[in-house]
């Protein structure tokens, strides 16, 4: 599992523990530019093939929060939370899944 950087307490109780990241909520907050928040679930070849350290890496260099996790079902789900700018550019930086 690779969350993106997020404060344990803004994480609803997952089933499965999640890896927090990065420098956490706060330092994302710490901006006076609008936040949003994105619940995202990507389908296709996205396990297996090193998605969610990607997104993690992605995550850190835009400097957003959240986290990633697969899923039974073979997809990946997760949040990201930050500056609107940086949410809509971590949305732009994703690759197609195949």
């Amino acid at each position: 599992m690779c969350p993106l950087p997020l404060a344990a307490a803004a994480v609803a109780a997952p089933q499965a523990p999640l890896r927090l990241l990065n420098r956490g909520l706060a330092a994302a907050m710490s901006t006076a530019r609008s936040l949003k928040s994105v619940d995202y679930e990507v389908f296709g070849r996205v396990q297996g093939v090193c998605f969610r350290m990607y997104t993690e890496d992605e995550a850190r260099k835009i400097g957003v929060v959240g986290w990633v996790k697969n899923t039974s079902k073979g997809t990946v789900t997760g949040q990201v939370q930050g500056p609107e700018d940086k949410v809509n550019s971590m949305n732009s930086s994703a690759p197609e899944a195949g």
